[in-house]
């Protein structure tokens, strides 16, 4: 029927249509001023990228600090969406501090991943604790961490890349799938 690409990428704009109805059109202060949520393909392409280790944070200025932590081998639950038995699912956790003076709107962080090339599909799984990153601002001065969970068609000790698009910033993590 379709493609684990178009699959993919019907996720990835479904995931976006959602994160529009829940509020994200709203203005909060922060990173970006402009409405819109999720940078264009092009403009992220062309972004510089920032590369990282994974549990260092990422000062993206006025205060704002982001980290993923170290990804781990995960086996999603039988209620987990979006994986494919057979696939190889790792997790981490992502911290946000907003150290400025204004709230945050947390749903402007876009997470990306793949693996030799192939997209990789974001997991939840309730029953593991994995249940999206938050949709409310997240007030001056306060933090939030969140797991997050990722399946890759690869095997393990495949080499993966995590992307973390925030405004005009993109970050990118390297490591293997475990």
């Amino acid at each position: 029927m379709f493609s684990k690409t178009t699959t993919t990428k019907i996720s990835v704009l479904t995931l976006a249509a959602l994160l529009a109805v829940t509020g994200c059109a709203k203005k909060t202060p922060g990173l970006n001023d402009s409405p819109s949520t999720a940078p264009s393909e092009a403009a992220v392409s062309q972004s510089p990228e920032v590369t990282l280790d994974f549990g260092t944070p990422l000062d993206l200025g006025s205060g704002i600090k982001v980290t993923l932590s170290q990804p781990v081998s995960f086996v999603p639950g039988v209620y987990a969406s979006n994986f494919v038995k057979g696939e190889v699912a790792n997790r981490f956790e992502v911290s946000i501090e907003n150290g400025g003076t204004a709230d945050l709107d947390v749903t402007q962080f876009i997470i990306t991943s793949s693996s030799n090339g192939e997209p990789c599909v974001d997991v939840l799984d309730g029953d593991s604790g994995i249940n999206g990153a938050p949709t409310e601002p997240l007030a001056a001065g306060a933090s939030v961490k969140f797991n997050y969970a990722i399946a890759c068609h690869a095997k393990v000790g495949a080499p993966y890349k995590i992307s973390v698009t925030a405004g005009a910033s993109l970050v990118g993590l390297s490591g293997t799938l475990k």
